[in-house]
């Protein structure tokens, strides 16, 4: 079916009332099962910068003998929060349509293409973002330094606690007609943003991104150790325990190679009732699950 120009408005429509769905199946960030703080100022009056307190570490009680003084013999516990701040930033996506474009397209094409266009530049924004945020808060790396001139995908391990998401603005698009170039303008905006809470929450696996490359590749040994130091952090895992792993494509090849040899195999997929989390997961070992991503943060060697 052709689409005609009285059309067009009925296609905005479809598109706004698509947009967020769209958005939630290519984002991996932010997902309620591995980042737990979410903050939603859609309809707050205040700016774009939230304040989030930070709980201080607490020790364990000591022992103290019966008569004596609790405050003077026993562990202090003074409740003494920090604070991180979130700011938001606008991230935007736009597509031109011409109006020959429009009669002479399908309503199913011109609506996948421009609802692809508009949230599939919003989502990897929005992830590399995420995902930028937890390189840089995170502290140490398990992973390959790297020979100079060697670029690095750095590969994250997290709990649910380690990164926090805002919100300013829902997803949303905007349509005007353009009668110069005769065009019709959509234009898809979002305000959010993340920030990591505490470095020792997040732990970095650097490894080369060149995919099948020998040289500076990580192994399993090397994200056990992020998970393991992790729980020594008492950083909170996911439900079931397992913490969330993010991998780049040429870690994906190094990590399914070694299963490989060794006769192990990834397990199947469980229905976890979001799309996003289907179609990125790779399986889980050494305590973390792990999910495909292409938006990591990438590093070139000094």
């Amino acid at each position: 079916m052709t689409i005609k120009t009285g059309n067009v408005s009925a296609l905005y429509a479809d598109i706004v009332g698509s947009l967020v769905p769209y958005i939630e199946d290519q984002v991996l960030l932010p997902n309620a099962g591995f980042i737990r703080n979410f903050y939603d100022i859609t309809g707050d009056s205040a700016g774009n910068t939230i304040k989030i307190p930070v709980v201080n570490a607490y020790s364990d009680a000591t022992a103290v003998a019966e008569g004596n003084s609790i405050s003077t013999d026993a562990t202090v516990n003074n409740f003494e929060p920090t604070s991180v701040s979130l700011t938001m930033s606008k991230f935007a996506s736009w597509t031109d349509v011409t109006q020959e474009a429009v009669e002479d397209g399908s309503d199913s094409v011109m609506r996948s293409q421009i609802l692809a266009r508009l949230s599939g530049g919003i989502a990897t924004a929005l992830d590399s973002n995420g995902f930028d945020e937890a390189a840089t808060t995170a502290g140490t790396d398990y992973g390959q330094a790297g020979a100079s001139g060697t670029v690095l995908e750095t590969n994250l391990v997290m709990g649910p606690d380690s990164l926090a998401y805002g919100i300013r603005r829902a997803p949303s698009v905007s349509h005007f007609y353009n009668n110069d170039t005769d065009t019709h303008q959509f234009r898809g905006t979002v305000r959010a943003g993340f920030k990591g809470i505490a470095a020792n929450r997040i732990a970095k696996v650097s490894s080369n991104s060149s995919i099948a490359s020998t040289t500076h590749v990580t192994s399993l040994d090397e994200f056990q150790q992020a998970v393991s130091n992790l729980r020594a952090n008492n950083v909170e895992a996911m439900d079931g325990s397992l913490y969330a792993a993010f991998i780049g494509p040429a870690t994906e090849y190094t990590l399914v190679k070694e299963l490989n040899n060794v006769g192990a195999s990834v397990p199947a997929l469980s229905d976890l009732g979001n799309q996003a989390l289907l179609s990125a997961l790779l399986g889980s070992a050494v305590g973390a699950m792990f999910m495909r991503t292409n938006n990591l943060k990438s590093v070139i060697v000094s």
